[in-house]
């Protein structure tokens, strides 16, 4: 029982002797004075200056040991008291108070007038920024204090978290110096991000695609995220609407933003390489929880910090490895994709800094995340830029390859044209020859009329014979242009090795249908890649065409090679084959045969189709319906 008496005297003699900061001459800044302070809970958040700066109340006062002064007691005021002593003897020097917390709900510092009291000075996160006395992002007030003087300040403070406090003093060049300093790199960081969002959005207006649209909103989020992290957006943007600051701060509405707009651009980046649908599920559904889990945060049952952080990055982790395994199975490993995604990480560790602290540096553990959303926003750049650059690869591949194709065709051609060439020349040589042997031969025959005669009589029949040959040969070439045109005299199998199977009449089908150009039906964009059953894949919209799409065997309900051979025997004049009979040489139902014998016929009056000039393969394009 003495003991216990003896530590209550103790303890109250102790809490009646106010924490001193004593201003040496040599100093300019101090540091970190939390625990050189006094404080007092005001549970009933009825007590003013008058009450708490009486001489009986000095008592209640206890020094502070932790920088969050007290975990609990989150709605209830906290008084602080703070006794400077002057022992400078220059009077040149003016100290300032400083709270780089920046986002207390309410502080008022109340200032010794003398016998007039204390005079008090309100701010805060509810108040709008132009009622503070220095117009600063941090809470700065003016001590007015001389050399040899001691003064007793109060500072009545509530808050809306438990959040570390960090208070410093100042001279007047100290705090220039460092406001100064702090401004340039803040504007020099949002400079750099605001040059990388033009640029993303430019890519937006030039090439409208969902990848760069994300991408930009994205880094608008960090800068959101930023501009309420570090008080700019408050002095600058809201400064009359202090209810903007919960919802950028603490309701953490950015971090939510910023990790959707991440989920989606990571999405669309991956996509561009290689269309993943397991991915886009996994992106809506940690989409999903992300939104869930913050609601139940603002509005449901609150979790811990680190809990909800480590939860965090277990969803974020799931469509993030999905994403990488899929550039991984293409051989396009993103470097700069991966550490981008770590730099989400460490934005998401650094919301909890007001919970608890990841380093001990007060200055670096709150501005650590600006270079980190910098260096973000850079890789993620550096990401669009080597897709452009990949997309430019595939396309040279792809104008290579035309090239080439190009290339071997006019080599065909000009082979082709020697040959030809070639030919005309032998001709040409045999031509002079004859003349040559003819003018010998009128040399000759001039010695007798008889003779002369007899000469003329052969060339006039070499003549005769060289005329019938080069009509025989032309109409033989025009007969076999003819039997190539309506390929004549083909029988079933014989036609079955020309089209064996449904893969070469798709292939013949694409061929014919697409030997010009591919125009997209659905966006009417011109460029498009092979894909399945040789049909044509938008490369714009993604719009997949099948050869058989818009042709005489849309909706072809039996094999396509049996539709080719009755296309083939409907173009033939000397073929006139009964129904049954083509019923059983194909093994189809008769039926089958004269519905598609029909709608040969219509796509035959549809074009106007001459069957001694045209092939039956220019009836495969019409489209009936």
């Amino acid at each position: 029982m003495f003991l216990l008496s003896f530590s209550l005297v103790s303890a109250n003699a102790v809490a009646q002797e106010p924490s001193v900061i004593d201003l040496q001459e040599d100093s300019k800044w101090i540091p970190e004075i939390i625990q050189r302070l006094d404080f007092f809970v005001d549970t009933t958040n009825t007590l003013d200056i008058k009450k708490v700066a009486s001489a009986a109340f000095q008592e209640k006062f206890r020094q502070i040991s932790d920088p969050h002064i007290v975990y609990e007691n989150i709605a209830d005021f906290i008084w602080i008291r703070m006794t400077v002593a002057n022992h400078q003897q220059n009077d040149h020097y003016s100290w300032y108070f400083e709270s780089w917390g920046y986002d207390l709900d309410e502080i008022t510092f109340f200032s010794p007038q003398g016998d007039k009291g204390y005079f008090p000075m309100k701010a805060g996160y509810d108040y709008p920024f132009g009622d503070r006395d220095i117009l600063h992002k941090n809470f700065n007030y003016f001590l007015n204090i001389r050399p040899g003087e001691t003064k007793t300040y109060y500072i009545k403070i509530r808050r809306s978290y438990p959040l570390t406090f960090s208070f410093h003093l100042r001279t007047n060049d100290e705090f220039i110096t460092h406001s100064l300093n702090e401004y340039f790199f803040l504007g020099l960081y949002y400079g750099i991000l605001l040059l990388i969002l033009t640029l993303h959005l430019y890519l937006v207006v030039k090439l409208k695609k969902n990848l760069y649209l994300f991408s930009s909103i994205l880094i608008f989020s960090s800068i959101w995220f930023s501009l309420g992290r570090d008080g700019l957006g408050f002095q600058y943007l809201w400064p009359s609407v202090p209810s903007i600051n919960t919802i950028t701060n603490f309701s953490s509405l950015t971090e939510l933003f910023v990790i959707i707009s991440t989920l989606l651009f990571s999405y669309f980046f991956v996509k561009k390489y290689k269309e993943n649908p397991k991915l886009r599920s996994l992106t809506l559904a940690a989409i999903a929880i992300m939104v869930g889990m913050f609601l139940n945060q603002n509005y449901g049952l609150v979790m811990d910090a680190i809990p909800y952080m480590i939860i965090s990055f277990l969803i974020l982790l799931v469509p993030f490895t999905v994403g990488l395994r899929s550039l991984l199975s293409i051989g396009r490993f993103s470097l700069s994709y991966t550490l981008a995604y770590v730099c989400l990480f460490l934005i998401i560790a650094h919301s909890y800094t007001r919970a608890f602290a990841l380093f001990n540096d007060p200055i670096l553990n709150w501005y650590f995340v600006h270079p980190v959303i910098i260096v973000e926003m850079v890789l993620f750049s550096l990401s669009i830029l080597n897709q452009i650059k990949y997309l430019q690869e595939e396309y040279k591949k792809a104008n290579l390859e035309k090239t080439t194709a190009l290339e071997e065709k006019n080599r065909v051609t000009y082979e082709m044209n020697n040959k030809l060439h070639q030919k005309v020349k032998e001709r040409t040589e045999e031509i002079e020859n004859m003349a040559s042997d003819l003018a010998q031969k009128n040399v000759t025959l001039q010695t007798t009329n008889l003779k002369l005669e007899e000469l003329n009589t052969q060339i006039s029949n070499i003549n005769q014979y060289l005329k019938e040959n080069n009509d025989k040969l032309r109409n033989n070439v025009e007969e076999i242009t003819k039997d190539m045109a309506l390929m004549k005299g083909f029988e079933f199998e014989d036609f079955k090795k020309v089209f064996p199977d449904k893969e070469t009449c798709l292939k013949f089908l694409s061929e014919l249908k697409w030997q010009q150009k591919f125009i997209c039906k659905k966006c009417g964009y011109n460029k498009s890649t092979e894909s399945r059953n040789h049909g044509r894949r938008c490369k714009n919209c993604n719009y997949y065409e099948s050869p058989t799409a818009d042709t005489l065997f849309h909706k072809l309900k039996f094999p396509i090679e049996k539709a080719f051979y009755i296309l083939y025997l409907s173009n033939r004049k000397d073929v006139e084959l009964t129904l049954n009979e083509l019923s059983g040489i194909l093994d189809l139902r008769r039926e089958t045969c004269w519905a598609f014998k029909n709608k040969i016929a219509l796509a035959m009056d549809k074009v106007g189709h001459n069957k001694e000039l045209s092939g039956w393969e220019t009836l495969a394009l019409v489209h009936l319906e």
